[in-house]
């Protein structure tokens, strides 16, 4: 419990002298790849919500922090994934000129997952790793569309558990929609954020 108090006490002091963050909500369609459920051909039947926050620390670098909710095959999922987004061309907010207001961009993450299978709740871990692509629609807002697939630590997401030493896996294609804050004064004026 200590730690967690240590890692919010950080993360809120980071609030304070942050310089753009983007807050958003995302919409996703997704599905648990297991026994039940092949990765090829790929099913978005199932729909999932989550919220995101970003800190673009310069312009290719963004750390973030995830939340997503997902049901499938019975099981409910919930997912709190921390990481960098890593941008394939420089991509500032603040500046005009050069510097693209859009970017595809590397997400490499760790997930925790909470799920719930056949009325018991457990936990796990997870490897996530996707691709997205971010643009600018105004000062204030951003679109995004991402892919991310996750192996898990578990053999049992999809409600089947085998004999075999397999792992599950889940992924999510969605959209985003950003709102950011936390402007840095003279932001014009300033090379990086």
């Amino acid at each position: 419990m200590r730690k967690l108090v240590y890692i919010l006490t950080f993360l809120i002091a980071n609030i304070g002298f942050s310089q753009v963050y983007e807050a958003g909500l995302t919409y996703n369609l997704g599905s648990v790849v297991g026994e039940r459920n092949d990765a090829f051909p790929i099913t978005t039947s199932n729909k999932n919500w989550g919220v995101v926050i970003k800190k673009n620390m310069n312009p290719r670098i963004s750390y973030r922090l995830a939340v997503n909710l997902m049901e499938s095959y019975n099981t409910q999922l919930a997912e709190l994934s921390g990481g960098i987004d890593f941008n394939f061309t420089k991509y500032n907010l603040i500046r005009t000129g050069k510097i693209k207001k859009s970017t595809g961009y590397l997400i490499f993450e760790a997930a925790t997952i909470f799920y719930n299978t056949r009325g018991k709740t457990k936990f796990s871990a997870a490897l996530p790793i996707g691709i997205g692509y971010k643009q600018a629609l105004t000062k204030r807002i951003v679109f995004s569309l991402e892919a991310k697939a996750r192996v898990s630590f578990s053999d049992v997401l999809d409600n089947i558990k085998t004999n075999k030493s397999t792992l599950d896996a889940y992924y999510y294609i969605g959209t985003s929609i950003y709102y950011t804050f936390g402007w840095p004064r003279g932001s014009k004026n300033q090379i990086r954020f």
